[in-house]
């Protein structure tokens, strides 16, 4: 029976779509296809999201621990063996699971700014056809209604207290087993950081994959007519999702959305009043991971 040797467990929209590629690329490690099975968040509790894209997240994420086996048969020959399921960071007691399981697991962070990672995930919804929110502010103070709604997406406050978060982290797991990394790391020398990472998961830190193509980016609509079709009327998203998985429904909305590469502006008054929301924790992270974030604190 094979299990993961490691976890790509956060933060979303700070990398980890691009690594978790990056990484299916090694010829040492097995990832599967299925990103984001939300196994250890889900605690073996079948799925029960709500929200406007909760089906998908029902749909897509595995609660039984067969089927989560199941994901890695046929990979006992890989040296080093994960997932990636950016919820494992800020649900409550997953770090606790993971280690109850996976004891001598690695554990892979990478972090973004938590303001701009907020108002990345919110472009991203609004352009996708999933934020019924015009703006970043009115979703926020919406947010108490959907955490207790459990919706799948659209929560943007909460995953963003990596320090609170990562301790959790450092409280069930050796400092050892974990590598946490920046978004800025992975912006300006991705080639070093996947050769870190490597070293970390103890594969060829020799190898290079192809980094020629972005994943996960941002942008706005080039063609409304189509994305109107795909992510208002959700109808060809009803019709595909039984019939294929998630990385081809995925090739189809890059079609449908037809992105340009201009992203939505992050207001500046917002951008102050969510640096000013997480400082004390900015600053608590800081000293957790020994790395200078005073760039983070900038408004």
């Amino acid at each position: 029976m094979a299990l993961p040797t490691f976890l790509v467990v956060g933060a979303a929209k700070g990398g980890t779509t691009s690594v978790y590629e990056y990484l299916r690329q090694h010829p040492d490690v097995f990832m599967p296809a299925l990103k984001e099975p939300n196994f250890f968040a889900l605690g073996e509790q079948p799925p029960r999201f709500g929200g406007p894209d909760g089906d998908v997240f029902n749909r897509d994420s595995i609660h039984r621990r067969e089927d989560y086996e199941g994901l890695f048969a046929g990979s006992e020959g890989a040296q080093a063996r994960g997932e990636a399921s950016p919820r494992y960071l800020w649900v409550e007691g997953t770090a606790r699971r993971i280690r109850t399981m996976l004891p001598s697991a690695k554990i892979v962070a990478l972090l973004r700014q938590p303001g701009a990672r907020a108002f990345s995930e919110f472009a991203m919804r609004r352009r996708d056809g999933w934020e019924p929110c015009a703006r970043l502010e009115q979703a926020i103070e919406d947010e108490p209604r959907r955490l207790a709604e459990n919706w799948g997406s659209g929560i943007y406050l909460r995953p963003g207290f990596y320090g609170e978060q990562l301790d959790s982290y450092y409280r069930e797991f050796p400092s050892a087993q974990i590598r946490v990394y920046l978004y800025e790391d992975l912006r300006n020398d991705p080639e070093g950081l996947l050769a870190d990472l490597f070293r970390f998961l103890e594969v060829d830190d020799g190898f290079r994959p192809d980094m020629s193509r972005s994943f996960n980016q941002s942008g706005v609509i080039r063609n409304p007519v189509l994305r109107f079709i795909w992510t208002e009327t959700h109808a060809l998203q009803k019709m595909v999702r039984p019939v294929l998985p998630k990385a081809g429904r995925q090739r189809i909305s890059r079609f449908f959305i037809g992105l340009e590469k201009e992203p939505l502006a992050f207001p500046d008054e917002v951008r102050g009043r969510l640096t000013d929301l997480y400082r004390q924790d900015i600053l608590r992270l800081q000293d957790l991971i020994g790395r200078d974030l005073e760039g983070w604190l900038e408004t």
